[in-house]
C-alpha cells in the first residue's frame, strides 16, 4: 500500500470520527422516558441499565383516616356555579352576600395536553371535589416518546387530599398530601407526595392556578411544578401554562426532566 493511500484512509477515518462526535450529543437526551422508568424501578437513570423483568410491585400505602372530626371542616360555604358568576368576584362568596342558595360542594374537571421537551407528547385529565375546608383531587398524566423501534410510554397518577389554608372570594390556598402511582411497561410503582396549591381570581374573567409538589415513587424522588393562566367563558376556562416533572434517582445517575408547555380546558361547577 502506497504512502499516499495510507494518508488518504487516515483522513477518511478522522472525518468519520468527527461526524460521530457531532452526532453523540444530540442522541444523548433520547429515550428520556426509559431513563425515568429505570430511575423509578431501580433508583438509577444510567442508560446502560436495562430491566430484564419487572420486579413485583410493592403494595400501595393505605391512607390513614382520622378518628375525630372537627366541625370547622363542615361549615357551610357558598360556592358560585362558576367563578365570577352573577357578577360576584371569585368563586366562593360569603353567605350573607350571596342572594342565591349556597352550594357546599363544587367540582372542577380538567383536560389538557402538551409537549415535554421536543419529542415527548403529554396528555392529562383531572378531577377535584371542593368542600368547605377539605378537598379531594385525582389527576393522571400520560407521556409517550417515539423511538426507532417502539413507542415508550409512562403514566403518572396522583390521589390527593387537601386542607385549605385560606379560602376567600379572591383565592383558595391549600396544602395536600397523597399517593403517587407510576405505571409503564415494567409494571407499577407507588409512593407518596405532599405540596401546596393555589387558585387565584384576580379579576373577571381571569384565573391563575399553581401547585408545587415533592415526594417519592418506587426508588426515585419526584418533584412537580405546574402553573396555568386561564380565561373564563361562562363555566369553561381556556388555559395555557407549563408543567414540569423531575425524576431524581436515589442510587445513581442524573435526574430526568420532563418539562414543557400545556394548553387545555377546565370546567368549574
Amino acid at each position: 500500500m502506497t504512502p499516499w493511500m495510507l494518508g488518504d484512509r487516515r483522513r477518511m477515518l478522522c472525518g468519520a470520527l468527527g461526524v460521530l462526535v457531532l452526532i453523540a450529543p444530540s442522541a444523548a437526551p433520547a429515550q428520556r422516558l426509559r431513563r425515568a422508568s429505570d430511575a423509578v424501578h431501580t433508583g438509577s437513570s444510567e442508560p446502560r441499565r436495562r430491566r430484564a423483568a419487572p420486579d413485583s410491585s410493592p403494595s400501595a400505602p393505605s391512607p390513614s383516616s382520622s378518628g375525630r372530626r372537627n366541625p370547622r371542616w363542615l361549615r357551610a360555604r357558598s360556592f358560585l356555579p362558576y367563578p365570577y358568576a352573577w357578577g360576584y368576584g371569585g368563586y366562593d362568596v360569603p353567605l350573607d352576600t350571596s342572594q342565591h342558595s349556597p352550594r357546599s360542594v363544587a367540582v372542577v374537571a380538567s383536560l389538557d395536553g402538551g409537549m415535554a421537551l421536543s419529542s415527548i407528547g403529554r396528555g392529562g385529565l383531572g378531577l377535584r371535589v371542593l368542600g368547605a375546608s377539605l378537598e379531594f383531587e385525582l389527576r393522571y398524566s400520560a407521556y409517550a416518546e417515539p423511538t426507532d423501534d417502539q413507542t415508550l410510554w409512562v403514566g403518572l397518577g396522583r390521589y390527593r387530599g387537601a386542607v385549605t389554608l385560606a379560602d376567600s372570594a379572591g383565592a383558595r390556598v391549600r396544602v395536600f398530601g397523597g399517593l403517587l402511582h407510576w405505571i409503564d411497561d415494567g409494571g407499577s410503582e407507588f409512593g407518596g407526595e405532599g405540596g401546596i396549591g393555589l387558585d387565584a381570581f384576580p379579576d373577571a374573567p381571569w384565573v391563575i392556578s399553581f401547585d408545587l409538589s415533592g415526594g417519592f415513587v418506587g426508588r426515585a424522588a419526584l418533584v412537580g411544578l405546574r402553573g396555568t393562566v386561564g380565561y373564563l367563558v361562562g363555566p369553561v376556562e381556556i388555559m395555557v401554562g407549563w408543567q414540569h416533572e423531575s425524576v431524581i434517582p436515589t442510587v445513581s445517575g442524573g435526574s430526568v426532566d420532563l418539562s414543557g408547555p400545556l394548553a387545555g380546558l377546565r370546567l368549574w361547577r
